[in-house]
């Protein structure tokens, strides 16, 4: 039996790199400890190189899924981040494991995305011109219960970023933890839940040849409409048709 105050194994933390489990070492959080933190009055490091830091962790560190962490931040691909060959170097030298161990041994429960070719990225609407799903939460530690919308595609991942998973379901991944896009029940309307281990019926789509979005709990089709008194458009369940605002393709960058 656990007690409150046993120290709890973390595969990663603020500031702490899941290189460190990949070089040997541990993460751990202790209860009981009291920690002090002095803040300085100006930071030894420059803050606007944190896109650049995080895109040489993942070249050093993450091997092939480094493309998963560049699907959903299609700017860091484009972020200069000098040279880390004495970084890879250091990490051959100690012998350091895979990232797919990391995956497997310390983070097993981790939804690792499939990203197929043509199954992820934005969710644009054929009919309905530049529109893709788009969902931005008001506080990113609470990411269920808002509605899917549809906004002016930016091809900048984030808010915009979906998955097609093999399970049938439209993944939200680019925070933990992950949303599937579900009907709020008793109506039409598209809104986000946890994602759950089996597919559940709310959550349950399928992307036709023809490209429809087909709900399979209530067996309509999703569809781009104006949102009623706005400007603003919103996907909606519908009666299914063979019009191009029911039509939706998956794209990966902006052309």
């Amino acid at each position: 039996m656990r007690s409150p105050i046993d120290v709890i194994r973390s595969p990663t933390m603020a500031g702490g790199l899941f290189s460190i489990w990949q070089c040997g070492g541990t993460l751990e959080t202790h209860p009981c400890s009291h920690v002090g933190h002095v803040f300085p009055r100006q930071a030894p490091y420059s803050r606007n190189k944190a896109l650049a830091n995080s895109v040489r962790a993942a070249e050093v560190w993450m091997d092939e899924f480094k493309e998963l962490y560049y699907h959903r931040n299609p700017q860091a691909r484009l972020e200069p981040f000098g040279d880390v060959t004495e970084r890879r170097q250091l990490r051959a030298k100690l012998q350091c494991k895979d990232f797919k161990w990391f995956l497997n041994t310390v983070y097993p429960e981790l939804h690792v995305p499939e990203d197929r070719p043509g199954f992820f990225g934005m969710l644009q609407n054929k009919g309905l011109n530049d529109y893709c799903f788009d969902y931005n939460p008001p506080n990113e530690h609470q990411i269920t219960g808002h509605q899917v919308i549809l906004y002016h595609c930016h091809g900048m991942g984030q808010n915009q970023f979906f998955e097609y998973t093999s399970q049938n379901e439209i993944r939200y991944n680019t925070h933990q933890p992950e949303g599937c896009v579900a009907v709020e029940a008793g109506t039409d309307v598209l809104i986000m839940h946890l994602c759950e281990g089996a597919t559940p019926e709310d959550q349950k789509f399928i992307l036709q040849e023809d490209g429809s979005l087909f709900h399979v709990q209530s067996k309509k089709c999703v569809q781009a409409e104006r949102k009623e008194l706005s400007d603003s458009f919103v996907p909606l369940l519908r009666d299914c048709t063979n019009s191009d605002h029911q039509k939706w393709f998956f794209k990966e960058h902006m052309v």
